[in-house]
């Protein structure tokens, strides 16, 4: 198991709580995928560092204060980790403290670079697409 990358999943929500997006994607490969949950508005799946950076630019232009709570980080594999987030902010118009609740995010990484990033909202859907059973 990779204990390397979920060191690398902590130190980029890290620089995301500290708004360095940029420092959080620095070990993003050119060719990432994110995919994000169907249930968001701006739900999709966003190729290479400048759609995912405008995905979580959205975000930031929503919601004063966006912050990643990781709740859970553990690796799969040598490749894969599986993480438990939550995200919570103040919205900009609304002024109204939103926190989400938590869901799971599976990354893949290739060569030290995160190349693929999953949202699901249970962990047996993030498990079952890794091919694992609960």
């Amino acid at each position: 198991m990779s204990q390397g990358n979920v060191e690398r999943v902590r130190k980029a929500v890290e620089a995301m709580n500290g708004g360095d997006f940029d420092a959080a994607f620095d070990l993003a490969h050119p060719d990432i995928e994110w995919q994000t949950l169907d249930a968001f508005p701006d739900a999709g799946t966003y190729r290479g560092p400048e759609e995912v950076l405008s995905f979580f630019q959205a975000w930031l232009d929503t919601f004063r204060g966006f912050r990643l709570h990781l709740e859970r980080c553990e690796a799969l594999d040598e490749h894969r980790v599986l993480a438990m987030l939550r995200v919570s902010g103040e919205g900009v118009e609304s002024g109204v403290e939103v926190e989400s609740p938590s869901f799971f995010q599976l990354l893949e990484y290739r060569d030290g670079l995160l190349i693929r990033a999953r949202m699901f909202q249970t962990e047996g859907e993030a498990l079952e697409a890794a091919g694992l059973s609960e």
